[in-house]
């Protein structure tokens, strides 16, 4: 099941797989958890439909997570990224266009899992700022890594809230970019935009972080907060 951030900003969505709930509730700041930080990263590879064909993506996903929380408490990935580093033949594309920067939206799909359940969360509007383009033919340099392009998409993100204890974790799964170029002169290239459905490689590890889920009565579990009621 995948989440509009944009509807889960209205209002509190709730998911209920199998006796456990996940909840998120978008983009409304929550109390500070007394929890251990951990700043998480995995590094994936994805195969992206380009125009020059099926390309080869690397992917690096990045945030901040509690090391531990209890049944629900809210969990707000902090400074998320995902960099996103394309390749020079699916750059192609861009320089037939006359394009001298390209900047993106990405939208990632996300799975929560404790125990045997898990919901799928989609951290969307996560932008990436106009960058310049390499210049075909030219070496390495600041942002040119033998010809391809990185670009880091930023932005906030759903809370998260774990109904059951256990071991949760979060993983990172398909991926969508809305690519833009623009001219030297900042205008719009003709055609201005590129969409890319990206899916992970298989074989690979995808867990992001590792959350320890303490029930409400575990003794170790943080007090609950003043006027906090258990999710619905």
């Amino acid at each position: 099941m995948t989440v509009d951030a944009r509807a889960a900003a209205r209002r509190p969505i709730h998911w209920a797989v199998g006796g456990a709930l996940v909840v998120a509730t978008a983009l409304v700041p929550s109390a500070e958890s007394a929890a251990a930080e951990q700043k998480s990263e995995v590094a994936l590879r994805y195969t992206c439909p380009f125009p020059s064909g099926p390309e080869e993506v690397d992917v690096v996903v990045s945030a901040v997570l509690p090391t531990s929380a209890r049944t629900g408490e809210e969990i707000r990935p902090a400074q998320v990224a995902v960099e996103v580093t394309l390749p020079p033949t699916a750059l192609a594309r861009f320089a037939g266009l006359d394009a001298a920067t390209l900047s993106a939206v990405a939208r990632l799909t996300v799975r929560n899992s404790v125990g045997d359940t898990s919901a799928d969360a989609s951290w969307q509007d996560l932008t990436a700022p106009p960058t310049e383009l390499p210049t075909p033919g030219e070496g390495e340099s600041e942002g040119d890594r033998d010809g391809a392009l990185t670009l880091t998409a930023t932005g906030d993100v759903p809370t998260v809230t774990f109904g059951s204890p256990g071991r949760a974790t979060l993983a990172p799964d398909a991926l969508g970019l809305a690519l833009t170029s623009l001219t030297e002169a900042g205008e719009p290239t003709a055609p201005p935009g590129l969409d890319v459905a990206c899916a992970p490689a298989p074989g690979q590890e995808p867990e992001l972080a590792a959350i320890a889920i303490r029930g409400d009565q575990d003794p170790t579990a943080p007090a609950p907060r003043p006027g906090e009621s258990d999710p619905v």
